[in-house]
């Protein structure tokens, strides 16, 4: 079997637990008030899917069900097509660790001790232009496609935050809490439809992998039943998810390609018309596009959930602060 094989995450699995892909799914930008959407392909590499299309259960299970793979399982040509129109390129776990420990206070010794384990938990940290999410959990290694199998050796800033809970908490509900906190402080934004699923599966599969772990005798296994109380636990982490890691335009901060430009055409009366007069054709860009203005754009902004107050916000309002 293939290392790519062996970390491609197959949707059936996830469809046969309740509502779980659904809210993998959904878009949260998207009115609410009738019925959840999903987020959009925002791509044209799927045959009979526009990039405005929204990505449904059906699309990707089913005889659909290796339709979305990771990068590494992709062609070479679809490899460097993704890096020529969205700057898509592999980023080894060596470079994603460096990066992250760069940015990390608490340096080799995360965390330092004991007295400030749970700071370091709730610091709120966001991966731009995530991808797969290999920032966020590392499950693999992008270049090669093999798995880490030793959570130990996982460099994402969730992973680091993971271990942090596994080692400083003592009772299972207790590790639980924490584990819920460190998905809600952890953030991560992507264009491309695909790659924002992958990056959320990652995400679910990284919290079963941590789970399993530090329970080893109430495993959880999605390719079998899954019991009701450990199922609330998936669904409340896969809620978290799909609020924190998001589809979003990283320039505009609204959702890729949703900003509107109209054309009107003012017709011109019959007798005119017979005279050559030709219609006047107007064209109504977006103002935040037409001005390069973040706050002025007529899309759908992108939403995040904050978590300490409970509110949600339009991303974008970020930007004051």
């Amino acid at each position: 079997m293939s290392s790519n094989t062996q970390v491609d995450i197959i949707e059936d699995a996830i469809r046969r637990h309740g509502e779980l892909l659904d809210i993998l799914l959904i878009d949260r930008a998207t009115s609410r008030t009738s019925k959840e959407l999903n987020i959009v392909w925002a791509t044209d590499s799927y045959p009979g899917h526009g990039p405005k299309d929204r990505i449904l259960a059906p699309d990707i299970t089913g005889v659909n069900k290796k339709v979305i793979q990771p990068r590494i399982a992709k062609s070479k040509d679809e490899q460097r097509a993704r890096t020529k129109d969205r700057a898509e390129v592999f980023t080894p776990k060596n470079v994603v660790y460096e990066m992250n420990q760069q940015v990390d206070w608490a340096g080799n010794n995360w965390p330092a001790d004991r007295t400030n384990w749970k700071e370091y938990i709730l610091e709120n940290k966001l991966e731009i232009t995530c991808g797969e999410a290999p920032f966020i959990v590392g499950r693999y290694n992008a270049i090669n496609g093999k798995k880490v199998l030793s959570l130990s050796e996982r460099v994402g800033f969730l992973d680091r935050k993971m271990q942090t809970v596994t080692k400083f908490t003592n009772t299972k509900d207790e590790w639980i809490e924490w584990a819920i906190k460190a998905y809600k402080a952890s953030y991560g934004y992507e264009w491309q439809g695909d790659n924002l699923l992958l990056a959320r599966e990652n995400l679910l599969y990284t919290f079963i992998d941590y789970w399993n772990d530090r329970f080893p005798n109430d495993k959880i296994n999605l390719d079998r039943k899954v019991s009701e109380d450990k199922l609330d636990i998936l669904l409340e982490i896969a809620t978290i998810i799909s609020w924190n890691i998001f589809q979003m335009d990283g320039v505009k901060y609204v959702v890729p390609m949703s900003c509107k430009h109209e054309i009107s055409i003012e017709e011109v009366p019959p007798m005119l018309a017979m005279l050559g007069e030709k219609p006047t054709v107007s064209k109504s860009e977006c103002p935040g596009c037409k001005y390069n203005n973040p706050k002025l754009h007529n899309g759908k902004y992108a939403k995040i959930m904050d978590w300490e107050k409970n509110k949600v916000i339009k991303f974008v309002d970020l930007l004051k602060q």
